[in-house]
């Protein structure tokens, strides 16, 4: 996405109003799921492919691996609290990978609405007693998952995009005729041109 990629985080960013003490919210949530991370990553997980309809796929250990490792780096950047440069590639890099085990965004809503219903049951938990800062904390995770859904869903539009351009570049070679190695002579030579002008 090279720099429509950061103009549109750097949109994200000032959309989202975000603050060290967000930062320090999102630590505190973390330290609480210490215990039942795994156990977490696992319910989503199975979830998730249920919600598919792909029962099957739950006794190929090789994809639920896979699948639990997407979740976790999932929710390690959702709790983070970073927003810098290398966080926000991260999480479009993740949306392609997500893409890439037949996540669909929607898969990524129902995930999302599914986390954000068990972290404010952890909250509630915690922090009986105490409405102020469960505000608080309601509100970081509100803002945490509005910035993380935009970020991760620029991947998946990212993915389209290539997908869309190979279907259109497939079009063009069968109508004209060239094969893909006379396309790229010809592209190579367009890029040398542009660049010497």
């Amino acid at each position: 996405m090279g720099d429509g990629w950061m103009a549109w985080a750097e949109k994200v960013r000032s959309c989202v109003d975000w603050s060290e003490g967000d930062r320090a919210r999102l630590q505190e949530v973390r330290g609480w799921l210490d215990a039942e991370r795994g156990r977490m990553i696992e319910d989503l997980g199975e979830q998730v492919v249920e919600f598919n309809g792909a029962q099957a796929l739950k006794t190929n250990a090789r994809f639920m691996r896979r699948l639990h490792g997407l979740l976790r780096e999932w929710l390690e950047g959702l709790l983070g609290g970073t927003f810098d440069g290398p966080s926000v590639r991260g999480r479009e890099a993740l949306g392609r990978e997500l893409a890439d085990v037949d996540l669909t965004f929607e898969d990524v809503i129902l995930l999302e609405g599914m986390t954000r219903e068990r972290l404010y049951a952890v909250a509630r938990e915690r922090l009986e007693g105490q409405p102020d800062r469960l505000s608080a904390i309601m509100d970081t995770l509100n803002k945490a998952f509005t910035r993380d859904l935009a970020l991760i869903y620029a991947g998946y539009v990212d993915l389209h995009n290539a997908e869309l351009e190979r279907a259109l570049l497939d079009r063009f070679l069968t109508i004209t005729g060239f094969s893909p190695t006379l396309y790229d002579s010809l592209a190579e030579a367009a890029r040398w041109r542009d660049a010497e002008g």
